[in-house]
């Protein structure tokens, strides 16, 4: 009971982080808090036996890391390596796959990876509740009962402010 709940307060503790990274002034403020969140993810999902959730939020921090560096390089530049990191994602999955649970995850890193490439905050928005989503599958698999509060919360922001940017251009 008590190993439970130190496990869904470690993630508890990622998606505050994630959250508190949210008001930061900065691109690269933002993202340095998020790496931080992701390998408490990953953390988090392997101690629920969640090994593709962990995976692939190591292979997120190192994905932040790298966007993180990238920030001020051309957009061509950005999309290159968006592009190999995808695929790198991708045979990681292939080579960790636990079952069909184990797509999800993927799915939304990959989406997540574009979504830093792209200017468009309609774009950003729709990356977010997709990805959003997929983990949210993920964590009613494995548990992750903060990862599904947390998930449910950012899927209706997500709506909501896509909706009213919608409402806004009529």
């Amino acid at each position: 009971m008590i190993k439970a709940l130190l496990i869904q307060l470690i993630g508890a503790v990622g998606y505050l982080l994630l959250s508190a990274s949210y008001h930061r002034k900065s691109k690269k403020e933002i993202l340095i808090i998020q790496i931080f969140a992701y390998l408490i993810f990953a953390v988090h999902f392997y101690l629920l036996n969640g090994i593709s959730g962990a995976i692939n939020n190591l292979v997120g921090f190192v994905g932040l890391i790298a966007m993180y560096l990238l920030d001020n390089k051309k957009k061509s530049t950005k999309i290159a390596a968006c592009s190999i990191f995808s695929i790198i994602v991708i045979i990681i999955n292939i080579i960790s796959f636990q079952n069909i649970f184990s797509i999800f995850p993927m799915i939304a890193l990959i989406i997540v990876i574009v979504s830093f490439v792209e200017d468009s905050e309609g774009f950003i928005r729709i990356a977010g509740l997709t990805s959003s989503a997929c983990w949210l599958v993920y964590a009613i698999r494995y548990k992750s009962y903060i990862s599904m509060l947390f998930q449910v919360i950012v899927i209706v922001n997500a709506f909501t402010s896509l909706f009213k940017k919608n409402k806004k251009d009529t």
